[in-house]
């Protein structure tokens, strides 16, 4: 049996949905071949999830709402609990996808001379992901925080036996800062869906719950409402559209995780005279998402490209939405210009209304896609990624 270590990017119980590292190695534990032991950090206090994995709580922490204040006021206790964790429970790999524990498990790694295999599953760009939680990634401050966690990042994509990342954006970054390290430990395991999104869902009776009829455009986002969305360009293009006689309904399925954005983007709606055509459902449970998403016209993925956060995502909501027939407009990120021909792009306020209008004139809209994606949604499941990460940790514990 091989026993792994998660370090999970978040609070692996309290987080308010199902993560990669959740969906993927709540596949991989089977307590014969392998048996996966994680540490919880408790943020968010209430766990939300449920697990099959062996968590371990930290017997010690110091309590505090932001990310940054948490890790750096527990960093030794972490590392002290992690520590006891690899010896009592004869670990035989460790994966994190996270800055401060691991990047100090590796310090230790090296002056005690302990051997471990690494795997550093970088799952978003961490620079700009951790460093939007404590301030404007664009201010001066902004900046210094971003090359202290860029440093960090870097370090552990060197340090580590292995890279995993969800997209090819990401694949390119890593590749690039091991250099001669060797692009062939960088393994893209994809982002996927959950097996209940194979299937056609019916969302009339969502549809009729909101009052939508069958003239309605719903146009719907679902997931975290977060600093690198750019949600301001699409509302603007909903105001605009709708004003201009476009029967069109906005479904958001999802909230904030930790800054006011979300709070930002609701005075924004309400501004721009929408926020009555608006339906701010928040989080559901995972397995009624595809009923949600089922009853949308045009499903977003709004990312600020301009921020590296979002340009760098591979974001799974694309084959959630699709998996539904429904029609996705994005931003250009490089993720979404891969599969350009699934989607629609949009980065402008008018490119949005003219693909609405589009999508509004083409006749079956909802059914087309799932014809066309079908059989490619089939290899893009969280079973088919968590096979994947078996395969590679089988690599690097290979004696």
């Amino acid at each position: 049996m091989i026993r792994i270590l998660l370090i999970p990017s978040s609070d692996y119980l309290g987080h308010p949905f199902p993560q990669r590292h959740n969906q993927i190695f709540e596949r991989i534990h089977d307590g014969k071949d392998f048996e996966v032991h994680v540490v919880r950090f408790n943020m968010f206090r209430k766990a939300k999830l449920s697990s099959k994995c062996i968590i371990h709580d930290f017997p010690l922490e110091f309590n505090t709402s932001r990310a940054s204040a948490y890790y750096l006021l527990n960093a030794v206790n972490h590392i002290q609990e992690i520590l006891r964790i690899i010896k009592h429970e004869a670990i035989d790999v460790v994966v994190a996808g996270n800055l401060l524990p691991p990047f100090l498990l590796e310090l230790y790694k090296r002056i005690s001379h302990l051997r471990l295999p690494f795997i550093f599953d970088l799952q978003d760009y961490y620079p700009t992901s951790a460093a939007g939680y404590i301030c404007n990634i664009h201010s001066l401050p902004g900046t210094v925080v971003r090359g202290f966690f860029e440093g960090m990042t870097q370090a552990l994509i060197r340090m580590a036996d292995a890279v995993t990342v969800p997209g090819f954006a990401l694949a390119m970054y890593a590749r690039n800062v091991r250099g001669r390290a060797g692009s062939g430990q960088v393994y893209v395991v994809p982002n996927g869906i959950s097996e209940h999104f194979l299937k056609p869902h019916d969302g009339r009776h969502i549809r009729k719950k909101f009052g939508y009829d069958e003239e309605d455009l719903v146009v719907g986002y679902v997931g975290s409402i977060e600093f690198w969305l750019d949600m301001k360009t699409l509302i603007r293009a909903l105001s605009k559209a709708y004003r201009d006689g476009l029967r069109v309904r906005f479904m958001l399925v999802g909230g904030r995780l930790q800054t006011t954005y979300a709070e930002n983007i609701m005075k924004r709606i309400r501004h721009e005279g929408i926020d009555h055509i608006t339906d701010w459902v928040g989080f559901v449970e995972h397995e009624k998402v595809p009923e949600y998403v089922a009853a949308m016209d045009v499903g977003t993925i709004p990312f600020d490209v301009s921020n590296p956060t979002a340009y760098y995502a591979a974001p799974n909501k694309l084959w959630e939405y699709l998996s539904q027939g429904v029609s996705v407009v994005s931003t250009p990120i490089p993720e979404a210009l891969v599969y350009r021909s699934l989607l629609n792009i949009a980065v402008s306020e008018y490119e949005y209304i003219a693909t609405l209008n589009k999508i509004k004139r083409e006749k079956n809209a909802r059914n087309c896609n799932w014809n066309n994606v079908e059989a490619y949604l089939r290899k893009q499941t969280w079973s088919a990624s968590a096979e994947e990460y078996k395969n590679i940790i089988l690599l690097k514990t290979r004696r």
